[in-house]
């Protein structure tokens, strides 16, 4: 278990990962190792921290501002929402390496 809690803590997107696909990536760490103990706040920090710094700037702008300004709910909840309107929509599927206006603008 000291395994999945280091992977969790230290989680990195992968280069090619969409915001969805690392959100994903990262929440099935969280599933496999259930009892965690991981407040939501550190969650969320630590997914953050993980994505690269075009993604950070998506989902602060999204935020209208930076996203930890928000409350840790607020800020889980941004984030599965972006995950979810890209998920239902592939077109506005966004790499790491490129910004997509079109979804920032969809939030």
């Amino acid at each position: 278990m000291v395994s999945l809690s280091n992977q969790i803590t230290s989680f990195a997107q992968r280069e090619d990962d969409s915001l969805y696909k690392a959100w994903e990536n990262f929440k099935d760490l969280l599933r496999l190792y259930p009892h965690h103990n991981i407040q939501q706040w550190i969650v969320v920090q630590t997914f953050y921290d993980g994505i690269t710094y075009a993604m950070r700037s998506m989902i602060d702008a999204a935020a209208n501002g930076t996203l930890m300004s928000k409350t840790e709910e607020e800020a889980y909840n941004l984030i599965e929402r972006m995950t979810l309107t890209i998920t239902n929509d592939p077109t506005k599927e966004v790499n790491p390496r490129g910004l997509g206006v079109s979804l920032i603008s969809m939030l």
